[in-house]
């Protein structure tokens, strides 16, 4: 015979009732976790939104500025592509502004550089006509020493005169550059020093920065009044944009 004992041990569907019980309390405690957690999900998706909107508004009244400036300042050029400081042809004070970033050794700057003289002299005055170097010393050796030489026949009055003698003519050597310069009426003297100095070579390179902060990759480009024009431009395009900008402003 054996002592049974009494553990007063639940039935087992007592145990699957208080299971089910805990079941069904916990369930009803997990939604609330959730509600939580997407609220601060949509704040945080909220505040980035607002964020973005401030970010976009201040953008867009940067370019508004910029574009603003462009469309309602009568000289307004590109990234002040309209220096003081370079050689230029007609009246500072003209209402169409032309800037032309050039290299004396490029076969298709020599192409536009009669349409580049019938413009200037048809229009004068009418017309302010700067050149910008772009030099390309890669593929034109020559051309750095032709644009420091253009800077010093500058100096002397005479930069469109050896613009020319460097275009017509295809030797571009230094020694070649000298001769040309005592042809035009250069002190010679005065102008050899300043070609082997180097001391334009700075002014020449700020020149090709400038050009590729515009946006130029090749040469000639033009701006005309801020539009910028790649590649030689036929004489009667050009005079076509001229003739209605003088339209405009006279």
């Amino acid at each position: 015979m054996t002592d049974e004992l009494d553990l007063n041990l639940p039935s087992e569907d007592t145990i699957q009732i208080t299971q089910q019980v805990r079941v069904s309390k916990g369930g009803k405690k997990q939604p609330k976790k959730e509600k939580k957690s997407h609220r601060v999900l949509w704040v945080v998706i909220g505040f980035f939104i607002i964020l973005l909107i401030v970010i976009g508004v201040w953008f867009y009244g940067l370019v508004k500025d910029n574009i603003d400036t462009i469309l309602y300042d009568d000289n307004a050029t590109i990234h002040d592509i309209a220096t003081n400081d370079d050689p230029y042809a007609g009246s500072d004070d003209a209402k169409i502004v032309i800037v032309e970033f050039s290299d004396f050794q490029c076969p298709y700057c020599t192409q536009a550089f009669p349409t580049v003289r019938e413009i200037i002299s048809t229009y004068g005055d009418q017309i302010k006509f700067i050149y910008r170097d772009f030099t390309n010393s890669t593929i034109h050796p020559q051309a750095q020493k032709a644009a420091e030489a253009g800077e010093c026949a500058s100096e002397q009055d005479k930069f469109w005169e050896l613009h020319d003698k460097l275009f017509i003519n295809s030797d571009l050597s230094v020694s070649a550059i000298k001769q040309y310069a005592g042809e035009i009426g250069l002190d010679t003297e005065q102008f050899n020093e300043c070609l082997d100095s180097g001391r334009y070579y700075e002014e020449t390179q700020q020149d090709f920065a400038s050009g590729i902060v515009a946006g130029v990759d090749g040469t000639p480009t033009f701006f005309i009044n801020g539009t910028k024009f790649e590649g030689s431009i036929s004489v009667d395009n050009f005079k076509t944009i001229i003739e209605e900008l003088l339209v405009i402003y006279n």
